[in-house]
C-alpha cells in the first residue's frame, strides 16, 4: 500500500514507500531525512562492531620463500592455540556461571 507524505524540502506531496531512501518527486529531497540519518548511523555502527570483534591472523602468502611459509605457519599455530585454549576458557566459565 503506497502513502504520500508532504516534502520537508519543497513542501510538495510525493508518494511514499515508507523506505529511508524515498526522494521527492518534485525536488528530489530526502522525504524522511531522519529516518536515513539513523540508517547510516546503524550501518556504520555494525560495521565498526564487525571490525572491533575479529582476530586477524597471519597469512601465509604463497610468494613467500620457503624459510617464511615455515616460521609464519609456527606462527600460524601459535595463534590457533592460544585463540582454542581462550576460547575454551570463557566457554566453561559461562558453562559454570549458569
Amino acid at each position: 500500500m503506497s502513502a504520500s507524505k508532504k516534502c520537508p524540502h519543497c513542501g510538495q506531496w510525493s508518494g511514499w514507500h515508507h523506505n529511508a531512501i524515498d526522494r521527492c518527486e518534485h525536488c528530489q529531497g530526502l522525504l524522511d531525512p531522519g529516518a536515513f540519518d539513523r540508517q547510516q548511523a546503524q550501518v556504520a555502527r555494525q560495521a565498526e562492531e564487525k571490525k572491533h570483534f575479529t582476530v586477524d591472523f597471519i597469512q601465509i602468502d604463497p610468494k613467500d620463500p620457503p624459510f617464511t611459509k615455515f616460521y609464519k605457519s609456527i606462527g600460524l599455530g601459535f595463534q590457533i592455540a592460544f585463540v582454542s585454549i581462550v576460547s575454551f576458557i570463557l566457554w566453561l566459565l559461562a558453562l559454570l556461571a549458569g
